[in-house]
C-alpha cells in the first residue's frame, strides 16, 4: 500500500492520489544487490588504487633519499678501493695499520658528507670555511698525536695523517691538483715506509698510493673546475652546524628539513 503526498500539477489544481495495491518488490530487491555489489567492487578498487598510489610515492621518496649524486659517485670510488686498504690493515694484523686506515676511512666520509652539503647548499664564502673544516683540524690534530716516533710503523701512521687534507678539496678550485699536491706529501712517508720492506707494510701504503691515485682521475672526471653548488640553497655555516664534515649526514634528509627553517 502507498500513500503519495499532495502534489500540484502544472495546471495548478491540487489534488491527492491514493492507491491500494499490493507490489511485489522481488526483482528490486535483485537489481539493488546486485548494484550494491557493483559498489562494493569499485570502493576496493578506489581504496587499492589510492593505496596502490601511496606505496609508489613513498617508493619514489625512498629512491631519491641518501647521498646526492656527486656523492654517489664518489659512495661508488670508495668502495671500489678502500676495501684493499682494510683488507691489507686487517692481514697485518698491527694496531698502528689498523688506526691508520681507521683516519683514511674517516677522512673520505668527510669528503662524502662535503660533497653531499653541493646538493643542498649554497657556496660557502671564503671566510666561512674555518667554521665548516673545524672537524677536520680536530681530527688532524688527533691523527698526528697518534703518530709515536718510536713506532716502527710511524711512517705509516704520517701518512695517514696527511690525507686528511684531502678534505680540503671542497673549497678547492681545482680538486685534482689538490689532491696531488697531498699526494706528493703523503709519498714522503710511503718511501720512507717502503724502504723498510716489512711486506705487511708495503702492502698496506701500495694500497694507500692507489687510493689516492685514483682520487686524481675521479677529481678530473667528475668536478675538474671544482665542486658546483646549489643555487640558491641553503646557507653554507647554517647546514654544516647541522650536519658537520664526518657526521654522515645525506642530501635527502638536509634537503627535506629546508622548507621548515624557511620563514
Amino acid at each position: 500500500r502507498c500513500h503519495l503526498s499532495p502534489v500540484r500539477a502544472s495546471c495548478g489544481a491540487r489534488f491527492h492520489v491514493r492507491m491500494s495495491a499490493t507490489v511485489d518488490l522481488a526483482p528490486f530487491n535483485s537489481i539493488i544487490a546486485r548494484l550494491e555489489a557493483v559498489t562494493a567492487k569499485l570502493e576496493q578498487g578506489a581504496a587499492s588504487g589510492a593505496g596502490a598510489a601511496t606505496s609508489s610515492a613513498s617508493a619514489g621518496v625512498g629512491a631519491s633519499a641518501g647521498d646526492g649524486k656527486l656523492a654517489a659517485s664518489l659512495d661508488t670510488y670508495m668502495k671500489s678501493v678502500l676495501p684493499a686498504l682494510e683488507a691489507a690493515a686487517k692481514d697485518s694484523g698491527v694496531a698502528d695499520l689498523a688506526g691508520a686506515t681507521e683516519t683514511v676511512m674517516k677522512t673520505f666520509q668527510m669528503l662524502k658528507d662535503g660533497m653531499n652539503a653541493t646538493a643542498v647548499a649554497a657556496k660557502p664564502k671564503d671566510q666561512d670555511w674555518g667554521k665548516i673544516l673545524a672537524p677536520v683540524s680536530a681530527m688532524s690534530g688527533e691523527a698526528n698525536k697518534a703518530c709515536d716516533n718510536r713506532s716502527e710503523y710511524f711512517q705509516s701512521r704520517k701518512s695517514a695523517a696527511e690525507t686528511i687534507n684531502l678534505v680540503a678539496l671542497l673549497a678547492q678550485p681545482a680538486p685534482a691538483s689538490h689532491v696531488t699536491g697531498v699526494f706528493e706529501t703523503v709519498d714522503f712517508h710511503v718511501t720512507k715506509a717502503l724502504q723498510k720492506k716489512n711486506p705487511p707494510e708495503v702492502a698496506w701504503v701500495k694500497a694507500l698510493k692507489e687510493v689516492l691515485k685514483g682520487l686524481s682521475s675521479w677529481c678530473n672526471e667528475e668536478c675538474k673546475m671544482g665542486l658546483t653548488w646549489k643555487h640558491g640553497g641553503q646557507d653554507a655555516v647554517g647546514y654544516f652546524a647541522a650536519n658537520p664534515l664526518g657526521g654522515g649526514a645525506g642530501a635527502a634528509p638536509a634537503a627535506a628539513a629546508a622548507p621548515a627553517a624557511a620563514p
